[in-house]
Parts: structure tokens; C-alpha cells; sequence
């Protein structure tokens, strides 16, 4: 049974849509050529098995109108939204002087529907009219209960104009020179999103820093644009919920701006939040909502934290010795994860309730606690030290051990690198068995392709790109192997009436050499040989 407010707002509206969609090809997912009154085109949020959030953002005041049905009906429901002005996304007056000449776009309005009493595992169609604008796409809710899904993870975008014309350094593993990489950063971020759409995955998990400057707008625009507004390629956000965890880039206001400091770091933040919509989390402040949460979808529970910051500051358990957090004086509302902190206290509850419930339990945050990379080293200021460590989020491990955590993934690193950790996974009834978890830095999304720093031992380390996987070259061209972008593709399905297994399977997107013999315009996808197999019992 709809609710209430849907069913205020049910029409059947067959003339109306023989007046205005007629002439709009329901296909995958279509836009009429008037697309000036998006600033950013819809896309999926806060997935589960009987609801979807559509957002979109909106150059004028004006309300949208928003359209579903199953796919195999025509039996059409409309909505219309009520848009609020998005303060949060304006323009900072450095970037509005300097590339926009004083006349920098206003801040956007915000379209939310949330579409409820939808079926589970279900595809629907939906178009938005907004203006003179319209825009078509389909999405599917999440399953409810144990049903073979499809995601994959990546790290480390960090969306900026400038990234176009940038080639990350490449460092030869057989020789210390610096190298360029073959396509630009722009260019493989746009390439391993098609790998990704072509895919199909039911989601796309972010493992922390999506843009360069978390504070600067055109950073943002730039992430949606690939996003939402893929070139010749239909919307990957419009089909498929992209959920994220924050990095320490999210809180970085920028170069040109505050940086780290208060309250810069929280308009940047806020950028972030605008964007995105997860489950509640409860948090004592209410700014912390969204910044760590968990969601189940079909035979797995995600849980995403937010370790960008610890107190005390500038302590061996801070994260950030940039960033002031919730118990620093002066400082925001970056949440403490240590024992006793509320997030810390909120995670054991979540992995409870997983174990309990869910076939596989998977984590998701930004600072490697184990990586051969600079943030590998201990914090600190001093030599062979970091101020920016993943080292101090390994007091999570005998927690995720405790409660039989299948895999972490996270970034920051830039690193193709998996670690893995032995103990003991203590189960309801207080027996132990043995356990294994996997960290992945999968940091290689459209930045970085870093090299492992001299000196830093990863004793966890199973898999590491740079020195595993050796580059194979054939007349003065690459054939194979070396560091790429790429991503993580998690596939779980049933393979017995009551076993399951899910197959990790590392993911690049190779750069083939046109004819012209000088460039990269094409790519294939490839996979590196680190396959790992878990399987789970329903007994």
C-alpha cells in the first residue's frame, strides 16, 4: 500500500504523458537537448529492497516532476519535488574571480524524491521533467534477502579540471627514474568508468577522496560530470547508487582557501553531505550524520567510517595532524573512531548485528592501516614519520577480527596493494574459529600510480602491483602488466543450496595504442592474478 504522501500525489497521467514524454525515447536513459536547467542530472541514493532516493539539482527555483513505474507496466505515478537552495555548493570567491570573471553561477537547487512501497529486486523507469528539461533512466531496489549481487570499489578520483593534461608519475619498477603515464588523469578516470558501466554492478562504492579539494566547487562539478553526464555513454549515477566514505580530500578546503582549518574544513565537508544521503546513524551531533553509516544489500552489510581524524591531536592516534575533530578545541565535527568514541561504540553494533544476520560483512574507509606507501609510516613529524598515517586505524583490526569481517577497502595510499591478517573470529555462541581479513588499498581510480617508499616494510603484504606484476614491453610498446587504473569488482553468488561464495577480483584498464602509433584512445579490461574466493554457509 502507497503512503500517504505518495498517494496525495498518484495520477494517472496517460495525457499527460502522451503531451510531454511521447517524444522522449524511454530508452536506458535519454536528455532532450535543452539541458541548461540541470546543474546536475539525477542519479540514485540511499538504495534498499522497497525505496530509492533520486536526487538533482536545479539552475532556478522551480519545482520538478518526477515519474515512475515497474518496467513491465504502464502504470505511471507521479511526484513533484520542492526544491531548496543548496548554499553549501557555491562558488568560494577565489574560484568566482578567477574562472568566472566575478560571474561564477549561483548555488543550485535541491530536487529529493524519495520513492517508496517499491517492489524488491525490481526495475523501474523514471524520468524528470525540470523546466524544459527532461531526463529518463531505470533502476533496480536492492534485494531482500540472499540473492547473487555485483559492486566494485574504487579510491583516490580526486576530481579537478586541472586534472586534464596531468600524467601521474609511473615509476619504472626495474628503473628508479621518473616516468609520465601513457593517458592523462582525466582520460583514465573516464575509462575506468566505462569498464565499470559496462559491468553492470548492482553498486559503486567510493573508498574516500572523490575530488582534489573538497572545498572547491569546480572540483565537484567536475566529479558529476563524469558521473552524471558521461560523454556518448549513458549516466552511471542515474542507474547504478554510488555510495562513498569521506577522505581526508573531502576535508581539505583547498590550497587556495583554509586548507585544513576550521571552519574551512566544514564547508568542505558540507560540499560532500549536499551530494550524498545514507542511512542514519544517530550520531550526538547531528552534523556527523552521513559521515559513517551502514546498509545492507542482499547477502552483505557495508559499513563505512570516517577515520579522517582522532584525537588527541597530533597524537600516535590521530590520523590528521592537519584536522581538528569533535574533542579538539576548536575543531569540527570529523568524528573520533578510537575505543570508547561513539563511532567506535556505534561500529561494534553494526558488526554484531552483521554477523548475526548477514553472509559476508565488508568495511569501507580511506586511511590504509597497512600499506608499503609515505602514509605506511607511523605519525608523527619527524623522519621516516607521517603526518597523515594510516597506521593508528589498525587499533580496528581485533574488532573486525572479534566479528569476522570478510574484507576492508580503502585508499589513500595509491597503491595497487592487499595485506591480509590471521587471528580468530569469535562467533554468537563464544566459540572461536580461525579468520582471515583482507585490506585492499584500491587507490587507483583516476590519481596517483604510486610506487612503494624504500624503507617502509609491509609485513601483512600478499599482493602488490609494482613489484608483483612486471611490465611487459614488445617493440618499444607496452603489451602488458605494470601499474594501471583500475578498480575491485566483488561478485557473490550461490554456488550450493546453502554455500555462497564472493570472488574479489582485481580489475585494470589497460591503455592499447592506437594506429597512429602515438595514442591511447582505446582500452581493455584486464585482471591481475590476486583472485580471492570466500565462501560462507547459511547453516
Amino acid at each position: 500500500m502507497k503512503s500517504k504522501s505518495l498517494l496525495s500525489l498518484h495520477v494517472r497521467i496517460k495525457q499527460f504523458l502522451i503531451g510531454c514524454f511521447m517524444i522522449i525515447p524511454l530508452l536506458h536513459c535519454s536528455l532532450t537537448p535543452a539541458q541548461n536547467d540541470f546543474r546536475y542530472l539525477p542519479y540514485l541514493q540511499h538504495p534498499s529492497p522497497d525505496a530509492m532516493t533520486i536526487l538533482w539539482f536545479s539552475n532556478s527555483n522551480s519545482v520538478g516532476q518526477l515519474s515512475y513505474h515497474e518496467a513491465d507496466s504502464e502504470d505511471q505515478t507521479l511526484v513533484t519535488s520542492h526544491p531548496t537552495i543548496a548554499e553549501a555548493l557555491q562558488y568560494p570567491t577565489w574560484e568566482d574571480t578567477t574562472f568566472f570573471n566575478g560571474e561564477a553561477p549561483s548555488s543550485p537547487y535541491k530536487h529529493r524524491i524519495r520513492l517508496e512501497n517499491l517492489k524488491p529486486e525490481t526495475n523501474y523507469t523514471y524520468t524528470v521533467i525540470q523546466g524544459t528539461s527532461n531526463f529518463s533512466s531505470t533502476f533496480e531496489t536492492s534485494p531482500d534477502g540472499n540473492t547473487p549481487i555485483r559492486f566494485i570499489v574504487y579510491a583516490d578520483s580526486e576530481t579537478e579540471p586541472e586534472s586534464t593534461g596531468k600524467n601521474a608519475i609511473w615509476t619504472d619498477p626495474e628503473d628508479p627514474a621518473s616516468r609520465k603515464y601513457l593517458i592523462d588523469q582525466t582520460q583514465g578516470y573516464e575509462n575506468n568508468l566505462n569498464v565499470i558501466r559496462n559491468r553492470k554492478p548492482d553498486l559503486v562504492i567510493i573508498a574516500g577522496d572523490l575530488v582534489q579539494h573538497g572545498g572547491e566547487q569546480r572540483d565537484w562539478d567536475e566529479f558529476w560530470r563524469h558521473n552524471t553526464n558521461q560523454r556518448s555513454q549513458h549516466s552511471l549515477a542515474s542507474q547504478i547508487p554510488i555510495l562513498a566514505a569521506l577522505g581526508n580530500h573531502e576535508y581539505y578546503e583547498g590550497n587556495q582557501l583554509d586548507r585544513y582549518n576550521q571552519p574551512g574544513s566544514e564547508k568542505a565537508v558540507n560540499k560532500y553531505l549536499s551530494y550524498f544521503e545514507y542511512p542514519a546513524n544517530h550520531a550526538l551531533h547531528p552534523e556527523q550524520e552521513g559521515r559513517y553509516y551502514s546498509l545492507e544489500y542482499g547477502p552483505m552489510r557495508l559499513i563505512a567510517l570516517d577515520v579522517c581524524n582522532n584525537s588527541p591531536n597530533e597524537s600516535n592516534e590521530d590520523t590528521n595532524f592537519y584536522l581538528l575533530g569533535e574533542n579538539d578545541t576548536n575543531g569540527g565535527f570529523a568524528p573520533d573512531f578510537g575505543p570508547g568514541s561513539r563511532q567506535y561504540q556505534w561500529l561494534e553494533r553494526q558488526l554484531a548485528e552483521a554477523q548475526q544476520d548477514k553472509l559476508f560483512t565488508f568495511v569501507v574507509f580511506h586511511h590504509a592501516p597497512y600499506s608499503s606507501g609515505p602514509h605506511g609510516n607511523p605519525p608523527g613529524t619527524g623522519s621516516n614519520q607521517d603526518k597523515q598515517s594510516g597506521v593508528p586505524v589498525r587499533i580496528l583490526t581485533p574488532l573486525f577480527m572479534e566479528y569476522g569481517v570478510d574484507a576492508v577497502f580503502t585508499g589513500h595510499d595509491e597503491l595497487w596493494e592487499r595485506s591480509e591478517i590471521s587471528g580468530k573470529e569469535i562467533l554468537p555462541d563464544g566459540s572461536e574459529v580461525d579468520h582471515n581479513i583482507h585490506f585492499y588499498d584500491v587507490g587507483i581510480a583516476g590519481d596517483g600510480l604510486r610506487a612503494p617508499i624504500p624503507g617502509i616494510e609491509n609485513h601483512q603484504q600478499q599482493f602488490l602491483v609494482h613489484d608483483d606484476v612486471p611490465e611487459v614491453w614488445k617493440d618499444g610498446v607496452l603489451v602488458d602488466g605494470g601499474k594501471h587504473y583500475g578498480h575491485l569488482e566483488v561478485d557473490i553468488d550461490q554456488i550450493e543450496p546453502e554455500t555462497w561464495q564472493a570472488i574479489l577480483k582485481p580489475v585494470y584498464v589497460f591503455p592499447l595504442l592506437d594506429e597512429d602509433g602515438v595514442s591511447y584512445s582505446r582500452y581493455g579490461r584486464r585482471m591481475y592474478a590476486d583472485q580471492i574466493t570466500l565462501v560462507r554457509s547459511t547453516k
